[in-house]
């Protein structure tokens, strides 16, 4: 390793300064590679290369528990978090003609990954072929949130929908999103003809008690207790103020969720192909009615990201445990022990979520 090469390193801010210390009165000082520098440098040898990007690397280090300089990891997160640059926000432009240009550089395909379509539809024909009513599942399902029938999909939801509202979020804040429409987008994401109870809660603007909805829902519709501000200024925030713990914590998350992903899809397409494994057929169906779906969607489509889509995933995590934080403040009898269950957040996500404080 050169010493040219351990300057450049160091003026990226990859590695901390050496420690100086006094050799005593008349004696001069000295200096020492900091705790940690020897395996940092080993780390950045083996992955520092040309068009590796100074941020990519402090994060995947940092994701990897070395000692990256806390600045350098904040300013990697908060970069990462800038989901509009500035060139991108015409002067003069309304956030609807940001949303409407980003969106249509997406195509109108389904949202939800082939792969997870074609895996619906084979787990669906193996339990008609045993003799088991994909309606009875359906209805039992649907009794546990005290419905008789899933909504009807109205409308066809695209990929570009979903980009064009997550423009808007961007610009105007998660909270500005209609909460209806924030239940199509939702559900759209479900299995064909598969309830989707939490989705349906946010299409018909909280059907529970007028008390709760007083509570969690904004005059305008929208969602009270998303933290307020453009997602933007909402992850800078988060990048500058979080602590590494819970920084890091949420960038291994971010980063399993994809492996988690393809790992479950593996699996289970082995389950179908063998009709075995009970087990493994039930942890896809808990996958299909709530939220833990939402990840599983996303994160199949992100299998191979770039270390900067995984900070967005981390700070989009951060995001949502605060906003959770607020419902069961707002909600203070809620029924904790249901956000634990499998189809809410797949189960190494639970203690992260769940986290009070």
């Amino acid at each position: 390793m050169s010493a040219r090469q351990l300057e450049r390193w160091r003026a990226d801010g990859l590695l901390q300064p050496n420690e100086v210390r006094s050799l005593g009165r008349g004696r001069g000082r000295t200096s020492a590679p900091s705790p940690g520098a020897h395996e940092m440098v080993v780390w950045l040898g083996r992955h520092a290369g040309p068009g590796k990007r100074p941020g990519d690397l402090a994060l995947m280090a940092f994701g990897e528990g070395l000692p990256v300089p806390e600045a350098v990891v904040r300013k990697a997160f908060a970069e990462a978090g800038k989901l509009l640059s500035p060139e991108n926000v015409l002067p003069g432009g309304s956030a609807e003609d940001v949303a409407d240009a980003y969106a249509a550089k997406h195509d109108r395909s389904d949202p939800v990954p082939a792969r997870i379509r074609r895996i619906d539809a084979a787990l669906t024909a193996l339990l008609e072929a045993a003799g088991v009513s994909v309606d009875e599942v359906t209805q039992a399902v649907l009794a546990q949130f005290d419905r008789q029938a899933p909504l009807v999909q109205a409308e066809r939801v695209t990929r570009r929908d979903w980009v064009y509202a997550s423009t808007i979020a961007a610009i105007d804040g998660a909270e500005s999103l209609d909460v209806g429409y924030m239940g199509t987008l939702a559900r759209s994401l479900a299995p064909l003809g598969v309830p989707a109870p939490v989705a349906e809660d946010l299409e018909l603007c909280w059907p529970g008690s007028e008390q709760e909805a007083a509570q969690l829902l904004t005059p305008e519709n929208g969602l009270a207790f998303l933290p307020a501000g453009s997602l933007n200024e909402i992850f800078l925030q988060l990048a500058e103020a979080t602590s590494l713990p819970d920084l890091l914590q949420a960038w291994q998350i971010a980063a399993h969720l994809p492996v988690w992903a393809v790992d479950l899809c593996d699996r289970v397409e082995a389950a179908l192909a063998a009709r075995n494994s009970v087990e493994t057929l039930n942890e896809w169906i808990q996958t299909m009615f709530g939220p833990t779906r939402g990840l599983l969607v996303t994160a199949a489509r992100n299998a191979g990201q770039s270390p900067r889509k995984t900070a967005i995933d981390a700070l989009i995590l951060l995001f949502q445990r605060e906003a959770l934080r607020r419902v069961l403040a707002a909600v203070p009898d809620a029924e904790v022990q249901n956000l634990e269950q499998p189809w809410v957040f797949p189960t190494f996500m639970t203690d992260f979520m769940m986290t009070s404080t």
